[in-house]
């Protein structure tokens, strides 16, 4: 019998592509969307999409990681996975169906460092490398920071998410894409010299500013982070978006940074001198979601 576990989304407040080069990073889970087991009947595009996607990924994953008999039997007998998360907005659709995988069929490691390479050996079958973050953030449902791709560590204090906020692209986007253009980027010593000096510098300022409730110099950092990235990563910048990323620098009343990859998918926002009122008027007709 398979637990009713929800399995939430996960987002990526501070580190996106600067943790390639061994910034900081921190990630939370975001319950709001989510996913779950389900035996229902497989009368909708939805659950048959999610079935006939956990077939295909039997045939491709390892029995190293999952009980592969007992996973075989139940995708026979119709297991889906029922999800609210968009896949490719960049709140880790695949992450969490994968937590689910693990919590249901997994062989259980000794330690996190070890249940992360598992994840990540399991989430390669959608990515083709994964860091294991997403589905981690997924399984244990609990802030992460990340120090480096090899030190994880589970934040058990409370993260004061308010004046954040999420902002709806509408449109979907690929990861994999978008790393390489970075990875292309890092080959020009200027670019490679700025996230070195000024963006991850800015980020792992960032991070600690949230971590420690500094709200008088969060602000500031996060529109660092918004600047550089306005200048130096265009094409992770939607079309849609760059009026209203462009207006948050030039006001100071809010900013946008990417949420993840970017290139499309949800957009992060931060404002401490907007009302929701102003911000649902300032974004229309994008989808708006606060934090807290």
């Amino acid at each position: 019998m398979l637990s009713e576990t929800h399995f939430p989304a996960k987002i990526l407040l501070l580190g996106e592509y600067t943790i390639l080069n061994g910034s900081k990073a921190l990630a939370i889970p975001y319950h709001e969307l989510s996913g779950k087991w389900s035996f229902d009947k497989l009368d909708s595009p939805s659950a048959s999409i999610s079935h006939a996607a956990l077939a295909d990924f039997l045939n491709h994953s390892s029995e190293n990681y999952l009980d592969y008999g007992r996973l075989k039997n139940d995708i026979e007998n119709g297991l889906w996975f029922d999800s609210s998360i968009p896949h490719g907005f960049g709140l880790g659709s695949s992450g969490a169906l994968i937590a689910a995988l693990y919590e249901a069929y997994g062989f259980k490691k000794k330690s996190i460092h070890e249940d992360k390479q598992a994840l990540a050996k399991l989430e390669d079958y959608f990515h083709g490398s994964s860091s294991g973050i997403d589905p981690l953030v997924s399984l244990i449902q609990k802030p992460l920071l990340i120090h480096n791709f090899d030190c994880v560590e589970i934040y058990e204090k409370d993260i004061n998410l308010s004046n954040f906020f999420l902002l709806n692209t509408n449109k979907p986007r690929i990861t994999g894409p978008l790393v390489n253009i970075y990875q292309e980027k890092m080959k020009d010593p200027e670019f490679k010299r700025g996230c070195a000096e000024i963006l991850s510098r800015e980020v792992n300022f960032a991070v600690l500013a949230i971590l420690g409730n500094d709200r008088s110099n969060l602000f500031h950092h996060l529109w660092l982070i918004s600047k550089f990235q306005w200048e130096y990563f265009p094409e992770m910048i939607p079309t849609q978006m760059r009026g209203l990323w462009s207006k948050g620098l030039e006001s100071g009343e809010y900013v946008l940074k990417l949420c993840g990859a970017g290139g499309g998918g949800y957009i992060l926002g931060f404002s401490d001198k907007l009302s929701s009122t102003e911000k649902t008027k300032i974004f229309e007709p994008h989808e708006l979601r606060d934090l807290k």
